[in-house]
């Protein structure tokens, strides 16, 4: 059996060697805190940055936000003050216009014997410069036709590319508006019903009109697609609305909201029937006068 000063000895060894051991761990630990600080001290920054970097960005997009507000709004005015003067030109310069071109003829017809070439000639220039304002306002006023649907489903080539699409059309008639807008509605549906057809082989659409006696003349788009349910037809035609998920059928939910707005500027309706799996018909009216 060891003494107790031999005993003593061995434990004061242990731990000197204890005491080395655990000096030598903490140092190894405040180095590995130090370097995790450091890490994370890096990360807060780099956090910081990118944080100050959204705020900016955040800024930015407000700002265009602001300024597409205002560009709208002096759009919007800038429409209103358009149809102001597309009114004044109906109205106002129609009248004289008709007594002038009414009067010359009236005076070719009754005094032509009477007049010499010369005369004549002014007269027939009076007829005809008459005749080519009132042409001229036609064009102002925006007689858009929509019997040349055929150049409407040529802008779609890209989309029915390797498609099977079946396209049926008719003679469609002419209506009152803004051109542009009206043929954005057709584009609009015509994208439509390309969308919502895209399983269907083949593809078939149809645009048409419907015969009545209403005063309106009604259009259609016809598809065999998808179709959707007719207890939620309201919601096609609210801005982002959607009845089919954006992974089966890409868009924003904006076309056809946009269809009604422009469809109703012209005193017009929107409205639409379909069924799941049958395809969908969507339906605009336009005033004749």
């Amino acid at each position: 059996m060891k003494d107790p000063q031999t005993l003593i000895g061995l434990l004061q060894t242990e731990l000197s060697t204890t005491n080395h051991e655990v000096m030598l761990l903490t140092l190894e630990l405040e180095q590995r805190v130090a370097e995790r600080m450091a890490q994370l001290s890096e990360t807060n920054a780099e956090l910081v940055k990118e944080i100050a970097e959204r705020r900016r960005a955040e800024e930015e997009v407000k700002q265009l936000n602001r300024d597409l507000q205002q560009r709208a709004g002096l759009l919007e005015a800038a429409n209103e003050e358009l149809e102001t003067f597309s009114y004044s030109v109906s109205h106002d310069l129609r009248a004289p216009l008709r007594h002038i071109l009414g009067y010359a003829t009236m005076l070719h017809e009754e005094a032509n014997p009477a007049l010499g070439e010369k005369s004549q000639q002014h007269l027939t220039r009076i007829k005809q410069s008459a005749t080519k304002m009132s042409t001229l306002i036609d064009e102002l006023l925006h007689f858009s036709r929509f019997s040349h649907v055929e150049s409407v489903i040529r802008d779609h080539n890209a989309e029915v590319q390797g498609r099977n699409v079946v396209w049926k059309h008719t003679q469609l008639p002419g209506a009152w508006g803004d051109v542009a807008l009206l043929r954005q509605v057709v584009v609009n549906l015509i994208s439509n019903a390309l969308k919502y057809s895209r399983l269907s082989n083949p593809a078939e659409i149809e645009i048409s009109v419907l015969e009545n006696d209403s005063g309106e003349t009604v259009f259609f788009v016809r598809d065999n697609g998808v179709g959707f349910d007719s207890q939620h037809a309201d919601k096609l035609f609210g801005v982002f609305q959607r009845l089919h998920k954006e992974s089966e059928f890409e868009g924003t939910g904006v076309g056809l909201a946009s269809v009604r707005r422009i469809v109703a500027r012209h005193g017009g309706k929107t409205w639409a029937d379909g069924e799941v799996g049958r395809g969908a018909t969507f339906y605009f009216s336009l005033p004749r006068s």
